[in-house]
């Protein structure tokens, strides 16, 4: 069984470990608890069903004398099962209230009976069962309840720790959500808010009117990166609890829509943006709109990031019976294969030139988008031969337009 999640801090996970040692703990004091009362409850039932067999017994044993004819004489008649060698029935007699009839327990030659004395045609009969054998089994009885009564409390106590275990995991797992956002959130926004600090800075100590004009515009745009950054923090954030608000989105828009808003940097830049799609035919998905135009975004800008000029970014959308695929191509500087699945894990860096740039949450948001979308995200390239990002969502049923499926 695994144990807390691995990415959690020394504190954190000693924390989940006390909180599953408490419900241990609870569990089995509970089951204790349950274990004595019914240990308790066999004990005291199988003594007063004994008792009663041992009475039942020597009331018995009285009808038998009574039946058999008493005996000549004045004295009383007594019958003893189980009397010990060498003890006289008149020890017995001694150690009885005859005046009284009725049961009662004496000890008589260091064993115990149970006594039963009767007024019989005037005539007092006593009869007497020893009840040592009776008192071993019980306290045998009683051992063992005991024993299994212990085991049972081990065997809670150890259940109680995996199923606590067990409880706590889903704590773990929002614990190192929150601790990992948190960390996301301080890593990703250090370097833009040192920027703006250092633009601020340098705006201020200029007078040159051109400069500070130059200096103001790059201030905005570096403000523009920081929101876009707490952008994909939330949209992170909050597109795992988003899923029920989902409606038909038509992925060729998204990415018409996606292409126009890079329009001026891929100018700027001197790429190409292209997009390969039958703008007539529908490629519905369920889904959430901001979410997809999102990692759309995320996938262009990661692409212009690693295309030179000159160079092209192709979005080629491709609907199936089933599935609507859209993959982003560049013939950039391309990848190592083997870094490929690393790549959508959150600050993966991959085997790349000192002056790469680091993805920060990009691709991960796009894997985390697309996987809350149930959809798959693939991610394949050569080195100096581009790479291409592939999403496959599962088509919308509830589709417009013609189906390009059909016969």
């Amino acid at each position: 069984m695994s144990g807390p999640d691995p990415g959690l801090s020394a504190p954190d996970r000693r924390l989940l470990r006390r909180a599953a040692l408490v419900v241990a703990l609870q569990t089995a004091a509970a089951v204790t608890v349950v274990v004595a009362v019914v240990v308790l409850l066999v004990y005291t039932i199988s003594e007063q069903e004994r008792a009663e067999a041992m009475e039942h017994t020597a009331r018995g044993a009285v009808e038998d004398v009574v039946a058999a004819g008493l005996p000549a004489g004045t004295g009383p008649v007594v019958t003893a099962a189980g009397l010990p060698d060498g003890c006289d029935d008149a020890l017995l007699v001694g150690a009885v209230d005859t005046s009284r009839p009725g049961t009662s327990e004496v000890e008589v030659c260091r064993t115990p009976f149970l006594v039963v004395v009767d007024e019989v045609d005037g005539r007092t009969v006593v009869s007497a069962t020893s009840v040592e054998e009776q008192r071993a089994e019980t306290a045998r009885l009683a051992r063992l309840s005991v024993l299994v009564g212990l085991v049972g409390v081990v065997v809670s106590a150890v259940a109680g720790w995996v199923v606590a275990r067990r409880a706590v995991r889903p704590l773990a797992r929002a614990l190192a959500s929150q601790r990992r956002f948190v960390a996301d959130a301080s890593h990703e926004l250090r370097t833009p808010i040192a920027i703006l600090l250092a633009r601020a800075q340098l705006l201020e100590r200029t007078d040159d009117p051109d400069e500070r004009r130059t200096e103001h515009a790059q201030l905005v745009r570096d403000a523009r990166v920081l929101g876009d950054v707490v952008d994909d923090m939330l949209l992170a954030a909050e597109s795992g609890r988003r899923r029920g608000d989902t409606q038909v989105v038509d992925l060729v828009r998204v990415v018409q829509e996606v292409r126009d808003a890079f329009a001026a940097r891929a100018e700027e830049q001197g790429v190409d943006v292209v997009v390969d799609a039958d703008p007539t035919v529908a490629a519905c998905v369920d889904g959430l709109a901001s979410g997809l135009r999102r990692a759309v975004a995320a996938l262009v800008d990661n692409a212009l990031a690693h295309t030179a000029p000159h160079g092209t970014v192709t979005l080629r959308v491709d609907v199936e019976e089933r599935r609507v695929v859209l993959q982003v191509c560049d013939d950039g500087e391309g990848l190592d294969p083997r870094d490929a699945d690393a790549l959508t894990r959150r600050f993966a860096r991959g085997d790349a030139p000192a002056d790469g740039r680091r993805l920060g949450i990009g691709l991960a948001l796009v894997s985390e988008i697309v996987s809350a979308h149930d959809g798959t995200l693939t991610v394949d390239g050569r080195r100096g031969e581009g790479a291409t990002v592939t999403v496959a969502l599962r088509r919308s049923r509830e589709r417009t337009g013609p189906d390009p499926t059909a016969g």
